[in-house]
């Protein structure tokens, strides 16, 4: 399986290789490469004060400093192999579009595609690469089937946009969300647990879980969490925008039944790119995103 540094090493080489002419950003990507490999074989308190190496792997991007950029959970700066790749074939579409996008970009998706199920641990067929993490849980929210009355345990600090796409469709469908308000920090997953059992009926169809709480960075036991509503019969949803390539963990381990997260956050993709994953069986149920 791949793990989030051998996807960084095997990336930087790959990307280096196709989108940079010069001899030193070519130079600089495999000295990048080689500070993972050098970071992967230490220790953690030990790769955190190895000032050297994170000045080696600083020299990857290409931030200003006039400004003291203390939030990545937006979008993460791109490292500069990524910019060029993106500008590259970004030029390159524009020289030919019917033939440099669909003959030649286009066979790119379905390796991509692997590539990341590989380093999600689940299957191709059950991810679809899109925009952000938003348009991922969208998808879900709107797609999902639920009739008038059934109810979505969700916490008042989910995120923004998730919470008002569930309140729309509670005013629209008449489902009911049952809203928890977790004390946070909690050390204490059987805390979490219990706080969403607390707040399910016989009614309740989806648990809304954001696996890493934006605005604190509590980190909720989404794996166990997600055991639970299997045990009960209720679908999950997950929303890892701030948890994937940050925490060590795979969707597999999980076993949610939806997923989305975005890719420009803590992978450093270009912006605008995220995925979504659905279970296999759920697929052919899941309706098409609509509002």
């Amino acid at each position: 399986m791949t793990s989030r540094r051998s996807f960084f090493q095997k990336s930087l080489g790959a990307v280096g290789a196709l989108s940079l002419s010069s001899l030193a950003s070519q130079a600089l990507a495999e000295d990048i490469s080689d500070a993972l490999v050098s970071l992967n074989k230490l220790a953690p308190l030990a790769a955190a004060n190895d000032e050297d190496l994170w000045a080696r792997m600083a020299q990857a991007y290409t931030v200003t400093p006039n400004i003291l950029n203390l939030n990545n959970g937006g979008v993460s700066p791109q490292p500069k192999v990524v910019q060029d790749a993106v500008d590259l074939y970004y030029h390159l579409s524009n020289e030919a579009p019917t033939y440099y996008m669909w003959q030649i970009l286009d066979k790119g998706r379905e390796p991509l595609r692997r590539k990341l199920a590989d380093l999600a641990g689940v299957s191709n067929e059950e991810l679809a690469i899109n925009r952000n993490t938003t348009e991922a849980l969208g998808t879900f929210t709107w797609g999902i089937d639920l009739k008038r009355g059934d109810e979505i345990v969700m916490t008042k600090q989910d995120y923004p946009n998730m919470i008002h796409a569930w309140k729309q469709r509670e005013q629209r469908e008449g489902v009911k969300i049952n809203w928890i308000n977790l004390t946070l920090p909690v050390e204490n997953d059987d805390v979490v647990l219990k706080a969403y059992i607390d707040g399910t009926t016989a009614k309740t169809k989806i648990w809304h879980i954001t696996h890493l709480i934006t605005w604190t960075g509590q980190i909720l036991p989404a794996a166990k969490l997600c055991a639970e509503a299997r045990k009960r019969g209720i679908t999950t949803l997950v929303d890892a925008a701030h948890s994937f390539a940050h925490i060590d963990y795979k969707i597999s381990d999980l076993n949610c039944d939806y997923f989305g997260t975005s890719l420009h956050k803590w992978l450093c993709a270009p912006f605008g790119t995220g995925l979504m994953y659905v279970r296999k069986p759920l697929i052919e149920k899941h309706g098409p995103f609509s509002q």
